[in-house]
């Protein structure tokens, strides 16, 4: 297949990249960067466009749109012009492919205290969601009304991870404070959490099924996760040696969350205190999602990975380049 990869810089992107183009298809890698990374020019064609505006596409079999902004702290404008108008854009643009990807997010939903169903999204109040959450549900609105496609499918997926990962692994390390691990409130909530091949599993699952028509879905591991164990197992790894662990009161954080202190944010207090677990049942029924990595058996290879680009200090710092790696 030609495939069209839009985000191609970013970490999801990047995985997805070489995972299609591992596979023998032909994959066009979208950015707005000028010079990206030179090992992506080993498995793409690379095109830079700026989805803010309008653009054009080229012909192809699949348009996976993964380019987004996702940060709660971002302003509303920039997330409205990304998100939505951006998304827009591209629908726009790819009316011409087969099948078209919208790569969504679980902060389309509120906490809950049993799994999430996809009719679930902005069930209890849009208002309660966060900015950015908002966004992406607007944008999934976009999507449904300008899809011109032959199949068209909206995936959600929940703290995507892995080696290559620059979001999810660097936000894990700022609990880490003068050697020691800071557990903001007992952190012993259930979550999901996506590995990038299930992910990319996913896509292929909903490509091989050739379904019609728009369809929605929850993509996540098959089991659900702790966060509390989550983070000590990553951070044992990563520091090679159990750290002690200083807990923050619940009360606290949701003062500091108030002024937006720092990294902690309304959506930061959700995150370590409410639940939030996909249900995955409605995928794997009907496009025979059948996921394969978890946290436990991904962690070395993540930890080498990390080793590999510099150690922990590098990926603190979150560059953009890390995805390619």
């Amino acid at each position: 297949m030609k495939v069209i990869i839009t985000g191609a810089t970013g970490s999801l992107g990047a995985y997805l990249t070489r995972w299609f183009s591992d596979k023998g298809h032909e994959v066009f890698a979208f950015g707005r960067v000028e010079n990206p990374p030179a090992r992506l020019y080993e498995y793409a064609t690379y095109i830079r466009a700026n989805i803010n505006a309008p653009l054009s596409l080229p012909v192809a079999d699949v348009c996976i749109h993964t380019a987004a902004i996702a940060d709660d702290k971002a302003k509303p404008a920039d997330l409205y012009l990304t998100n939505i108008a951006g998304t827009k854009n591209v629908i726009d643009a790819a009316t011409h492919c087969k099948t078209f990807i919208q790569v969504s997010t679980s902060s389309v939903y509120t906490s809950s205290n049993k799994p999430l169903t996809e009719e679930m999204a902005g069930e209890n109040s849009v208002e309660k969601l966060s900015a950015y959450g908002k966004s992406k549900l607007l944008a999934e609105e976009i999507v449904r009304k300008n899809y011109k496609n032959e199949s068209c499918f909206i995936l959600r997926p929940r703290g995507i991870y892995g080696a290559g990962d620059k979001v999810l692994l660097p936000r894990l390390l700022k609990l880490v404070r003068n050697n020691k691990m800071i557990s903001a409130g007992p952190m012993n909530v259930r979550l999901s959490m996506t590995h990038f091949s299930n992910f990319a599993l996913a896509i292929e699952s909903c490509l091989q099924s050739e379904k019609k028509g728009l369809h929605i879905y929850n993509v996540a591991d098959d089991r659900t996760y702790v966060l509390f164990e989550v983070a000590r197992k990553l951070l044992s790894e990563m520091y090679s040696r159990d750290l002690p662990v200083k807990k923050i009161p619940l009360w606290v954080l949701k003062i500091m969350a108030g002024f937006k202190m720092g990294d902690i944010t309304p959506l930061f207090l959700n995150t370590v205190s409410k639940d939030l677990v996909l249900d995955i049942s409605k995928i794997k029924r009907e496009v025979n999602y059948s996921p394969v990595l978890n946290f436990d058996l991904s962690l070395k290879k993540t930890v080498d990975w990390v080793k590999a680009i510099g150690g922990i200090d590098t990926l603190r710092r979150a560059d953009p380049r890390l995805a390619w790696e």
